[in-house]
This record gives structure tokens, C-alpha cells and sequence, in this order.
């Protein structure tokens, strides 16, 4: 919408041309128009203009004189612009583009997720590493402490006791690496499910685990192809680039397009009316008119179609060599094939993930076997070392050496336990599983609210 109001006066080099010497022209406009665009191609415009017009002219036959006039311009591009792929396409890139926001939120749901479970049994291998050298300190001083009496009672020498005593140092030692390593995984764990370490009573809370490693070590496998094609249905790195495949071929259709001539079909209407007030300094007072005084009458006349004005045609427009949209549809060719590419490096990798994973687990599994097999014979080794010691037949440095081997048989466990569980992670996340595993959804993870039902 517009409108203005406008003063003119003009010194004329003759009397004649206005009847005046200075001649004073006051005029009023106001216009309207509309326009809309269709998908298809095609738009539609309508033009409503209105001017008020007065003057101080003794030639001038209507003073003031009205005048308005009504325009539908409707165009069709049949060529170059035609259809819902070049007109919708910056809207429906748009909205594949929301979802691939919503997708890579999803994919950052699942790398914390991953990232917080590796975290969490870290902190519970910690833990039982920290109990099992509690364990071996409280053996080695209760050794130390018979080795003590018996060196009273002169039945050892006292090279037991100092082997003793040095035995109980490093794994105290041991425990005091042990409990800082505890700390250490309990504040990363603090860092990563709390918003501030400010508090000084979180600080030094501790944090206790309430999962025990490896509670079952089978691997409870799907097929390797189920499991694959689970990956291939999941997996957000390959939802986001079929996304992304789907923009770049909009896009070269949108460009080959662009290399077709433009043919525009178009269709006018319009209507005309006049009105307005004869001029009482006109010098011919006498002549009779038929227009209408006022501007109803006018805009009556410009809707009835007493004056129309109506004009169909084609517009064609060839550019000759045109080099600036070849240019676009050859980058967009490219881009096209590049993301095609892309997307099958992006299947093969996902297939290779999901076996390496599954094969992980697999040797995860054995180890964790072989490691208990390992603990269950040094606990064996040492039950018979402490029955030999009983009947006199063995040393305190022997069942001392063999309680020493059970507990490093049972930190190797603890490590091989750690690493299966791990590795049961990394198969959630190489099929792409994880939220559903651990029960997390989108709608609660986006008001951050979310409940982890277990951790196993």
C-alpha cells in the first residue's frame, strides 16, 4: 500500500497553454496491490491505483478530477520455474535440514550416553580394584603380624619378617594408587553428570557403584547381517547423509531446470473509470458531461466492465551460452555424486563397525573366561599353600607369593571384565541401540529429564 499527497506550481511562458500565469496542480494518490506466488510456478498480481487531481487551469474540464483503475495480472512459467521441485525448494531444504538438527541431537544423545557408560565402568573397575588391594594389605598384614610371632618363638628367621614387611609396603603402595585412581574416575564421573564441582560437599562425596562387572560374559549375539541391518536402520551418521542425499538432488534437479528457456503464459485484466466535478472556471461552461461526480461512480465504472482492457500472450526468454547456470548444475552433478559416494563409504564403514564390534565382544568374552579360570586357579593355588603352612610343610613367603598371584589374577579379571563390558557398549552404539537399551528418549532428553533404567 501507498499513498501521497502532492503541491505543484508552475510559472507557464504563455497564457495560453492554462489560461493562467501560474499554474497550480494539487494531487492525491493511493494504490494497493497484491501479490502471491503458487508452487506450480505461477503468480497472480492485483493493482488497485486511485489519484484525486485539482487544479487552478481554466482549460481543465473536471476539477477535481477522479480517477481509478483496477489490473489482475496472472503468469504461468511453462519452462524454466515450472513445477514444485525449483519453487518448493528452498522449503523443503529447509525442512530436511530440521531434521537432520534433530538427528544430530540424537547422535549427541548417543556419543554422551556411550561416553558416560565408559565412564561408569572405569569407575567400577576402580572400585573393585580398590577392594581387592584393601584385601591383599589386610592378607600381607595379617602374615606379617604371624611372621612377627613366629620370629618371637624363634621358629622363622628374621629375613621373613623384613621380606614380609616389604611385601605389606609395596602392596600398600599399591592400595594408595589404587584409591587415587578410585577418586580420580569418581571426579570424572561427578564432572560429567553434574552442571558445577563448586560445591564442596560434592567434592568429597563419594561416588559407590551398584553394578558388579560382567554379571554374564556370554556375548547373546543376533546374526551378524540382523545385526548389520539394524546398523544400517539406525545408525545417525547414515540418517543424516540419506537427508543430505535428498537436498542434493533437489538441488540439481532445481539446476537442470535452470538451464531450460523461459516461457512465461500471462493473461491482463483491467478496467478504467473516470469521474469528477466540472471545472466552474472552465471556458466553456455549457458543455454537458455524462460522468459520474464522485468516486463511487468511478470505481462502478472501473467494475463493470464498461471500459476493459484484456491482453493474453507469451513471454520467451533463450540465454544464449548460459554459462552461470551450467556452472551451478555441474557443481550440483558433483556434489550429488560426491554425497552418493559418501553415502556408500558410510554403509561399508557402518558393516565393518558392527563386525569389529561383535568380534570384540566375542574375544571380550573369552578373555573374561580364561581370566576367571586364571582367578579360580591362583585362589586354589593359595587354599593349598595356606593348608601346607598349617601342616608345617610351607612358609609364610610362599603363601604370601601365592596370595600376591591371586590378587593380580583377579586385577587381570577385573580388566578383562571392564573391557567386555565395554565392548557390549561399542555393539550397542555400532548398531545403533543404545538410547533403546537404556530406555532414554528424545522428548525427555530434550526438557533434560532422563531416566536410565540400568546400566547392564
Amino acid at each position: 500500500m501507498s499513498a501521497n499527497v502532492d503541491h505543484k506550481s508552475e510559472q507557464l511562458t504563455n497564457f495560453q497553454v492554462e489560461g493562467v500565469s501560474i499554474y497550480e496542480l494539487n494531487s492525491a494518490q493511493a494504490n494497493v496491490t497484491y501479490s502471491q506466488a503458487f508452487p506450480t510456478g505461477g503468480s497472480v498480481e492485483v493493482d488497485w491505483n486511485n489519484s484525486r487531481q485539482t487544479s487552478n487551469g481554466v482549460y481543465d474540464y473536471f476539477s477535481p478530477e477522479l480517477a481509478t483503475r483496477t489490473r489482475v495480472l496472472a503468469e504461468q512459467q511453462l519452462l524454466a520455474g515450472f513445477g514444485l521441485g525449483p519453487n518448493l525448494r528452498f522449503l523443503r531444504i529447509a525442512r530436511t535440514n530440521q531434521k537432520i538438527s534433530d538427528i544430530a541431537f540424537r547422535a549427541q544423545m548417543i556419543a554422551t550416553v556411550t561416553q558416560i557408560c565408559d565412564m561408569y565402568w572405569d569407575l567400577v573397575n576402580a572400585y573393585e580394584n580398590e577392594q581387592a588391594g584393601e584385601r591383599s594389605v589386610a592378607f600381607a598384614t595379617e602374615t606379617l603380624n604371624a611372621s612377627r610371632k613366629q620370629l618371637e618363638l624363634q621358629a622363622i628367621p628374621e629375613m621373613d619378617v623384613l621380606k614380609a614387611e616389604g611385601e605389606l609396603a609395596n602392596r600398600e603402595q599399591d592400595l594408595t594408587v589404587a584409591r587415587t585412581n578410585l577418586e580420580l574416575q569418581e571426579l570424572y564421573m561427578k564432572n560429567a553428570i553434574t552442571r558445577s564441582l563448586d560445591d564442596p560437599i560434592l567434592q568429597e562425596m563419594p561416588v559407590v557403584p551398584v553394578d558388579h562387572i560382567a554379571s554374564r560374559v556370554q556375548p547373546d549375539l543376533a546374526p551378524a547381517q540382523e545385526m548389520i541391518a539394524a546398523a544400517l536402520k539406525n545408525r545417525t551418521e547414515l540418517q543424516e547423509s540419506s537427508l543430505d542425499l535428498q537436498n542434493r538432488a533437489l538441488s540439481r534437479k532445481t539446476a537442470r531446470n535452470a538451464l531450460l528457456p523461459q516461457l512465461t503464459a500471462y493473461a491482463l485484466y483491467a478496467g478504467t473509470g473516470t469521474a469528477g466535478m466540472q471545472n466552474p472556471k472552465y471556458y466553456q461552461p455549457s458543455v454537458p458531461t455524462t460522468l459520474p461526480t464522485g468516486f463511487g461512480g468511478a470505481l462502478e465504472s472501473a467494475l463493470d466492465n464498461n471500459s476493459p482492457e484484456y491482453q493474453v500472450g507469451f513471454q520467451l526468454n533463450i540465454p544464449l551460452r548460459n554459462r552461470i547456470a551450467k556452472a551451478d548444475q555441474y557443481r550440483t552433478e558433483l556434489e550429488y555424486r560426491q554425497s552418493q559416494v559418501y553415502l556408500e563409504e558410510l554403509k561399508k564403514r557402518i558393516c565393518i563397525e558392527v563386525r569389529n564390534a561383535r568380534y570384540a565382544l566375542e574375544q571380550g568374552s573369552s578373555r573374561v573366561d580364561a581370566a576367571r579360570k586364571a582367578r579360580d586357579l591362583a585362589r586354589r593355588t593359595l587354599d593349598i599353600m595356606q593348608k601346607e603352612q598349617k601342616l608345617g610343610a610351607g612358609s609364610n613367603q610362599q603363601t604370601l607369593a601365592a596370595e600376591h598371584d591371586l590378587a593380580l589374577a583377579e586385577s587381570a579379571l577385573v580388566a578383562a571384565e571392564t573391557s567386555f563390558e565395554k565392548a557390549r557398549i561399542e555393539v550397542r552404539r555400532a548398531t545403533g541401540s543404545v538410547l533403546e537399551e537404556y530406555g532414554i528418549s528424545i522428548a525427555d532428553a530434550r526438557t533434560g529429564v532422563t531416566e536410565v533404567r540400568n546400566l547392564q
